[in-house]
């Protein structure tokens, strides 16, 4: 596990997040409870809302990703085409790594 992103806020921190994710990334957020919870946590180092990513492996993967999300080369192009949960069977744009219904990961095997 590696903390590889600190974001200025959650939505920043969850569109990173997203982003990671779409690529096959395991990521998740955490810190945002002590963002909330402490007055002035914007100004504080550390205390900002940070992205993990899960596995080692996937850490120059990430960085890859970080590094175009920085300096505002764009997401990368999504030319799957739609994908359906198989477990609810809600109807999902290719950027989505997980079902907005019922949490089912995409799996683009």
């Amino acid at each position: 596990m590696m903390k590889v992103f600190e974001a200025q806020h959650h939505a920043e921190a969850h569109f990173v997040t997203g982003l990671l994710q779409t690529a096959g990334i395991s990521a998740e957020v955490r810190g945002e409870s002590l963002f909330t919870t402490v007055e002035g946590g914007t100004a504080i180092p550390g205390m900002r809302p940070s992205v993990w990513i899960l596995e080692d492996g996937q850490q120059e993967q990430a960085r890859d990703i970080l590094v175009a999300y920085k300096t505002g080369e764009g997401v990368p192009n999504y030319s799957d085409g739609p994908w359906k949960c198989p477990r609810c069977g809600e109807i999902h744009e290719p950027q989505f790594a997980s079902c907005w219904n019922c949490g089912t990961e995409n799996n683009k095997e």
